[in-house]
């Protein structure tokens, strides 16, 4: 499902995304919580769920770009179809962690970025929070802001119980 179908379907959804800016060696990750309803049971409550897209072994930009050198007359369209990103999906029940990743979200307070700070070539964090009580759309470069560290938890959170999944 594509993420503004989620966001259209989901009562609360976080959708987060950290890549690099200039250096392409970072495999791009990205996760997005939110609550769904039971495909097969009606009436059963609803429940949250995680979907998480990692590029595997090496970067989006890398591997198309390691395509191109080796069939440079296939378009970027069909490129795109020979990128390996390993995706996952995981609900609270195989999951307790996202139950709980959830809760601390909701406790955190977010900081305005500091304007006096230059990074150069930082590792861009991106969210995009839907919610009853409002949207936010927030890129962030400093690492140290409170939804920085939490995702980043949330991240080896789901990995793990991906790992223990499977």
């Amino acid at each position: 499902m594509v993420l503004s179908e989620r966001l259209r379907a989901s009562t609360s959804l976080m959708y987060v995304r950290s890549h690099r800016d200039l250096h392409t060696d970072v495999p791009e990750y990205s996760f997005v919580i939110g609550t769904e309803n039971s495909d097969t049971v009606s009436g059963l409550p609803r429940y949250l769920s995680a979907r998480v897209q990692e590029a595997e072994s090496t970067s989006v930009y890398d591997q198309m770009m390691a395509l191109h050198r080796e069939f440079p007359n296939r378009s970027a369209e069909d490129i795109q179809k020979d990128v390996r990103i390993e995706k996952w999906k995981l609900t609270e029940m195989n999951c307790p962690a996202i139950k709980v990743q959830f809760s601390k979200f909701q406790q955190l307070r977010l900081a305005l970025p500091k304007s006096d700070v230059l990074i150069l070539h930082p590792l861009i964090h991106e969210f995009r929070i839907r919610a009853g009580g409002g949207n936010m759309d927030v890129t962030l470069y400093d690492d140290e802001n409170s939804l920085v560290p939490w995702a980043t938890e949330t991240r080896h959170a789901l990995e793990l119980c991906a790992t223990h999944s499977r």
